[in-house]
C-alpha cells in the first residue's frame, strides 16, 4: 500500500504492516487505517495514518523499558479485534517525545494492541494506578 505522508514522504508499506482500527485511536475516532512504519532499525516505530499524511505516532514495544507491563484486558475487548488470547497480541505503546530525549514518555494506559493475523487493532484504557499516560520512557 502506498501512504503519502508530511514526515517521510511518499511510502510504500507491505500489506502485512497495514492495520484497521475499527473504533479508531482516541481523539482520533474517524480516522481507522493506519501503518506500522519503521524507516530506521531500532526500538521506534511510526504509526501512520493511512488517511491524514500528517498524522503520525511514536510508539514502541512497552516490554523493551518496562518488562513488568502488562496488558489488562476484558474479553469483550480482544474478541472485537478477532484476538481468542492476549498471548496473541503485538503491544505497542504511543509516545510523546519533547526536545529533550532524556524526557520521553510513554502512554501506559492506553496501550495498542494489535491482531497480526486479523490485522485489527484497538486501543485498551487501562485503570492500573501503577501506570500513567505519561510515563518517563529512561528513568533517572
Amino acid at each position: 500500500m502506498k501512504i503519502v505522508t508530511t514526515r517521510f514522504g511518499e511510502i510504500d508499506v507491505p500489506d502485512p504492516q497495514v492495520y484497521s482500527f475499527p473504533e479508531g485511536i482516541l481523539g482520533f475516532a474517524d480516522l481507522r487505517t493506519y501503518a506500522i512504519h519503521a524507516p530506521k532499525p531500532g526500538p521506534f516505530q511510526w504509526l501512520q495514518s493511512a488517511e491524514v499524511p500528517s498524522l503520525a505516532f511514536v510508539v514502541t514495544d512497552p516490554g523493551l523499558f518496562f518488562p513488568d507491563f502488562g496488558v489488562q484486558s476484558r474479553p469483550e475487548d480482544l474478541a472485537q479485534i478477532q484476538l481468542s488470547s492476549a498471548g496473541d497480541a503485538v503491544v505497542l505503546v504511543i509516545l510523546t517525545v519533547p526536545k529533550n530525549p532524556a524526557e520521553i514518555t510513554a502512554n501506559l494506559v492506553g496501550p495498542l494492541v494489535f491482531n497480526a493475523k486479523a490485522k485489527l487493532a484497538r486501543q485498551v484504557v487501562m485503570s492500573d494506578p501503577k501506570w500513567s499516560t505519561k510515563h518517563r520512557l529512561f528513568q533517572s
